[in-house]
């Protein structure tokens, strides 16, 4: 799993300076270890940032640890910021799609790490059917709620609703954002 670009600049920016060269991730590895006094490995923050293979999923409590360092209580506290905050730019390239945008009944594929895929079917104002999920906690006619997705930052569906039963809010991509979005 690689961290989305979004959390990638907090953490360089806590930091203070880009994390590229062996040298700049054995540096990072120990200013988490001072400032939240908890270790990251080198390697683990090389996967993180896609600087090295693996399709390891990190452990929760490397991502509360990577929570604390950006000066939240742990990685949900974090993730809800970014929700909240958003990442204001002009001129943003990143694909977007809005349910308002689309007509009833279009079709959207969304991919996320590692190895998810969902199909959504617009149903009218901001709500949508599974119609297929592939690796994800989402089941096939679901009934979810989202005003937008914005690939590179996580889906944040407000509201799902499975076989009459609200199950409350979900997120995909958490860590490493939508990767994909197609519409169908």
């Amino acid at each position: 799993m690689i961290l989305s670009s979004i959390t990638r600049k907090d953490i360089e920016d806590t930091f203070g300076g880009e994390a590229r060269y062996a040298t700049d991730f054995e540096a990072l590895s120990l200013d988490i270890a001072q400032k939240t006094g908890a270790p990251v490995s080198v390697n683990t923050l090389k996967r993180l940032f896609g600087t090295i293979e693996g399709e390891v999923e990190p452990r929760r409590s490397t991502l509360d640890i990577l929570g604390r360092y950006l000066g939240h209580k742990d990685w949900d506290s974090y993730s809800k910021s970014i929700n909240e905050k958003g990442d204001s730019q002009f001129g943003s390239s990143r694909k977007t799609i809005t349910a308002a945008g689309l007509a009833q009944g279009a079709r959207i594929e969304i991919r996320y790490n590692p190895g998810r895929r969902v199909v959504l079917s617009h149903i009218g104002c901001n709500e949508f059917e599974v119609t297929e999920s592939e690796n994800s906690k989402l089941k096939i006619g679901d009934i979810v709620c989202l005003d937008s997705i914005c690939e590179g930052y996580p889906m944040i569906c407000s509201d799902v609703v499975r076989d009459g039963k609200d199950l409350g809010q979900f997120t995909a991509g958490k860590t490493g954002g939508i990767s994909s979005i197609i519409i169908l």
